[in-house]
Order: C-alpha cells, then sequence, then structure tokens
C-alpha cells in the first residue's frame, strides 16, 4: 500500500479496531500471522503496510481488506470518522447470544449457529460495502435508492449466497427465480427455500409450494443498531431480527391478489409462522410495541 492519507487511515482505523477488541499487539500479530514487530512499527506509522500484511490484518480483524481500504478513504475525506467506524463493526456482528434452537436448525436445515451467523454476517458486509462506495459518491445508502421489495429481494439474495459458502459445501445456490433457493450438495443438506420480510411481516412469495422453508425477518435502524418503530423512523441499515425454520405444506399459504403485487402471492399463515422454529432474536431490534412486562410469546 502506497503511504498516503488513505494508508495512514487505515493503520490507525486498524489499530484502534484491535484495541477495541481487547487484543494486544503480540496477540493481534500472531493472529495475523505477522511479526509483532512489524505491527508495532505499523502502528506507530514508522512503516507502510504491503498489499499482502493489509490482507493479514483485515483476515485477523475479519473484515475483507476491501471494506476497510474503503473505510480508510472514507476518514481521509473527512466523510466518517475512526470512533464512529470502530462501533459500527462490533455493533454489526452477529453473536452466537442471538442463537436460538440450534438443534432443531440443524435438523431441518442441516446447517449449525455458525453457518447461519456467517451468513448474515456475510449479508452486512456486502451491504456495508455498497453502502460505502454509494457514499464516497455522495449518493444515498442503498435502502434509500430502491424500492423496499426489491430491497428484500436483495437482502434475501445475499443471505442465500452467504449460506452456501458458510455451509462448508452442504449447499449450492440455485438458479435466479427457482424453487428452491438452495440445493443440497450433501447430507444432511435439504431442498431448502428462503423467504425474507420487513418488520412485522409475514413472509411470502408468488406461488404456495410445499418443502423446507428458512424465513428471515428484518428492520432498517441506524449504523449504530438502533431502530425506533414507525414507518417514517426507518433508518438506512438493515438488521436482522429474527430467523425461522419449518418444513410447511401448501395448506400453510394463504392465497390473495394484492394491489401492488405481480399476481397472485401466498403469504405464510400467521399461526404457521407463528409455530416455526425460532433459531436466530436480536431483542435490540424487535419492530413490535411493548407487552406487559415485556414478554413477547415465543421469544422470552
Amino acid at each position: 500500500m502506497r503511504d498516503t492519507g488513505i494508508t495512514s487511515a487505515f493503520v490507525r482505523l486498524t489499530k484502534k479496531m484491535r484495541e477495541q477488541q481487547g487484543l494486544t499487539i503480540e496477540q493481534f500479530a500472531d493472529m495475523a500471522g505477522v511479526h509483532r514487530t512489524t505491527i508495532g512499527l505499523l502502528e506507530r506509522q514508522e512503516r507502510t503496510p504491503t498489499l499482502q500484511v493489509a490482507t493479514q490484518i483485515a483476515t485477523a480483524l475479519g473484515v475483507p481488506l476491501s471494506e476497510l481500504i474503503q473505510e480508510a478513504e472514507l476518514i481521509d475525506k473527512g466523510k466518517s470518522n475512526i470512533d464512529e467506524l470502530v462501533s459500527f463493526h462490533k455493533k454489526r456482528k452477529p453473536l452466537m447470544s442471538s442463537i436460538r434452537n440450534e438443534d432443531k436448525l440443524i435438523e431441518i436445515t442441516g446447517i449449525d449457529g455458525n453457518t447461519l451467523l456467517g451468513a448474515i454476517d456475510s449479508c452486512y458486509q456486502v451491504l456495508d460495502t455498497i453502502d460505502e462506495q454509494l457514499m464516497g459518491k455522495g449518493a444515498e445508502p442503498i435502502a434509500h435508492l430502491v424500492e423496499l421489495a426489491n430491497l428484500s429481494s436483495m437482502v434475501g439474495n445475499m443471505i442465500g449466497g452467504g449460506i452456501a459458502d458458510c455451509s462448508n459445501g452442504l449447499y449450492v445456490r440455485n438458479k435466479p427465480h427457482t424453487y428452491p433457493d438452495l440445493l443440497p450438495k450433501s447430507p444432511p443438506a435439504v431442498n431448502l427455500e428462503l423467504k425474507m420480510a420487513l418488520e412485522t411481516n409475514k413472509p411470502k412469495g408468488h406461488l404456495p409450494k410445499a418443502g423446507t422453508y428458512i424465513t428471515f425477518r428484518y428492520v432498517l435502524g441506524n449504523k449504530q443498531g438502533a431502530y425506533v418503530r414507525g414507518k417514517d423512523k426507518r433508518g438506512n441499515t438493515v438488521w436482522i431480527w429474527e430467523v425461522k425454520v419449518g418444513k410447511l405444506t401448501e395448506d400453510d399459504f394463504s392465497c390473495s391478489n394484492t394491489a401492488g403485487d405481480s399476481g397472485k402471492t401466498a403469504v405464510i399463515k400467521t399461526e404457521i409462522h407463528n409455530n416455526m422454529y425460532l433459531v436466530y432474536f436480536s431483542p435490540d431490534h424487535l419492530p413490535y410495541a411493548p407487552k406487559l412486562n415485556g414478554k413477547y410469546v415465543g421469544y422470552n
């Protein structure tokens, strides 16, 4: 990497991320496969990182190098700051504590909690890379540039790709607009259909089809993870708040011709969706109104 303002911003950003994760220079050097003296020289800006070393640093931090370089460019241009970005990365990482009923997730789909977290993380990284490129050009985030139905479709495709990539060879993506979304490559994977929905909406498709389903619901909050209920208070950052799995029949869908939809719409019935197994839950992003004693059926 050339010694520029962007390089300086990259070094300062990655140093702050290391410190935020509570890693010493020695620990971080071991994780990155770089000598601790090299890390020390870089952080004191007495040496410029090569592309190889920068790649190893990004891998140790669990963030794509391309994303870190984009963020360094935003810092250099004064369009963002280090503290804001470090806080964002911390909030953005999906946690194992959000996993529920992992035994059912494995039994029904063949994937485990780490695979699911990896898929969500992969989706977030793609969305954040797009938004940072748009920000660098002075444009609005992707959530403000496309219709919500199209955003849901995009997020669903990213999640599907993430599941395939993180499944250790269990799944591959099917052709676009082809049932099911994910094809089994080896046992215990099954034909797996993925459905997305915004906030409290029920996942839907064009036709009712029996099979194994994994459903995702998300909200639009701000970049620090804060979410406020209300259509006029939506933010510009996607946060997955719920994932469910289950085996459905055609009778588990309600079909109707809804204004604005292209033809017949098949919506998973409320009682059916409520009874699907909850396998991921982020309470900070729950889009339901508060109830007595803060209890929510199926989430507490």
